[in-house]
């Protein structure tokens, strides 16, 4: 058998050489908002204790705040510009060496399949990563989304839709309204914690325990569940933190 020079004696990968990275690099399209992408860099490194720095993820974050409104563009059927911007950052970002792409924002995933067959292809979809944990979920979750979200379909159309219907949950018209409001507090910098009080009251209302946070402003929420200890009170699909993990364990 033919070593190669990347190789060991006993046939494992040699450690990377010195200055050379040992992990791929993954972008992250952010700005969406721009707390919310943050949170997530937070999430992966906050895993990395104990680590040397040079082992940690390398994660690249375009943070860009001026992206339209993803849910009023959404409403108006104007999804152009929407599309240009989160092409313009996945670009951006694998031009920049990036082999993976997290597009941080569940409701721009309307716009993923129109994206360049070549940057698609990089993108991990969060929409994805939602499917594949309610496959494995023993419950029914009720889904927590924006207006937009909601009213594209995003995660109740598409191939994957119909195998999860059966453990989703979808909130009524003024509850989705409400929901709404909430995410857009946390976006102006309001507490997400103060975000309990209403998993707490509409939880119960719809008879699950369980829910999905299908807007990253609600990994917010999930990371102050988790901070006051409470993440058994409050179970939930949240695809930052799934994807944070898949990076942390480089499986990104």
């Amino acid at each position: 058998m033919t070593r190669t020079t990347a190789d060991q004696e006993d046939g494992r990968p040699s450690p990377a050489a010195p200055g050379r990275p040992s992990r791929p690099l993954v972008g992250v399209v952010g700005g969406m908002g721009p707390l919310a992408s943050t949170e997530l860099l937070r999430t992966v490194y906050r895993s990395c204790a104990g680590q040397a720095e040079q082992d940690a993820p390398r994660v690249l974050l375009w943070s860009d705040p001026a992206v339209v409104d993803r849910t009023e563009a959404i409403d108006r059927g104007e999804l152009g510009l929407l599309r240009r911007s989160v092409e313009t950052a996945v670009r951006g970002l694998v031009t920049a060496g990036a082999e993976r792409v997290v597009i941080a924002c569940v409701t721009a995933h309307h716009i993923l399949d129109d994206l360049p067959p070549e940057l698609a292809k990089r993108c991990v979809s969060l929409v994805d990563v939602i499917h594949e944990e309610l496959g494995r979920a023993t419950e029914p979750h009720l889904l927590l989304c924006t207006k937009g979200t909601a009213r594209a379909g995003v995660l109740t159309t598409g191939p994957r839709a119909a195998e999860s219907a059966h453990r989703l949950v979808l909130l009524e018209p003024d509850d989705q309204e409400a929901l709404h409001r909430e995410v857009y507090r946390i976006k102006r910098g309001d507490d997400p914690a103060a975000a309990i009080g209403f998993l707490s009251t509409t939880l119960p209302r719809y008879g699950v325990n369980a829910y999905i946070a299908a807007c990253t402003e609600l990994h917010l929420v999930t990371r102050a569940i988790e901070e006051s200890g409470r993440s058994d009170d409050f179970p939930a699909i949240d695809p930052l933190t799934v994807v944070a993990r898949r990076i942390t364990n480089g499986e990104l």
